[in-house]
């Protein structure tokens, strides 16, 4: 086994069982014609010569643009900025993210627990008692209901009346529907 793999199985020392460990350092890791060995020489050969074909390429335009960074401090500082922004936004909506989460959790455990609350008050008094104790509840909410309505009903009376009163007693005036005696279109 190369050296460069014995890290691999040192790093994963805690985390693996033992049986996967051995089948690692058995089957996969030591032989230079596994698949494993195959395709990790494919891939390093593969990169390299990536490497070699684009750094021609990419090396001067990598220089021009250290010196355009160097001879333009102010663009450095506002990309700094905006990228102080972009990652403090980021946070931000991962935050509130979490705390929408724990909310909906709450909110639907909160939900559950009194249907489940109700399921156990039914199912302790019974159907005949449960169906009394909704009749009630109902006939208390039509009554409060009703009060709430006539209340309502008598301070519009009122509030008519003033309206009608208050119409009537300046339909003589010289105000007119501006309310000082201007034209009404202004």
């Amino acid at each position: 086994m190369d050296t460069d793999d014995t890290w691999v199985l040192n790093a994963l020392q805690g985390i693996l069982p033992e049986q996967t460990l051995h089948v690692l350092h058995v089957h996969i890791l030591p032989h230079a014609s596994g698949t494993f060995q195959t395709v990790k020489t494919q891939l390093f050969t593969t990169l390299q010569r990536t490497m070699a074909t684009v750094q021609p390429l990419v090396e001067p335009l990598f220089e021009r643009t250290l010196i355009a960074l160097q001879n333009s401090p102010d663009f450095v500082v506002l990309a700094a900025a905006v990228g102080t922004i972009f990652v403090i936004f980021q946070m931000i909506a991962w935050v509130h993210r979490t705390m929408m989460f724990f909310t909906r959790l709450a909110l639907r455990m909160v939900f559950w627990a009194v249907v489940a609350g109700l399921i156990a008050f039914a199912w302790q008094r019974g159907p005949e008692a449960v169906i009394r104790d909704i009749v009630v509840f109902i006939s208390k909410i039509t009554g409060y209901a009703t009060v709430v309505r006539e209340i309502w009903w008598s301070e519009y009376q009122r509030y008519d009346a003033q309206t009608r009163s208050a119409s009537t007693a300046g339909a003589g005036s010289p105000r007119t529907a501006s309310g000082y005696g201007g034209r009404a279109g202004w």
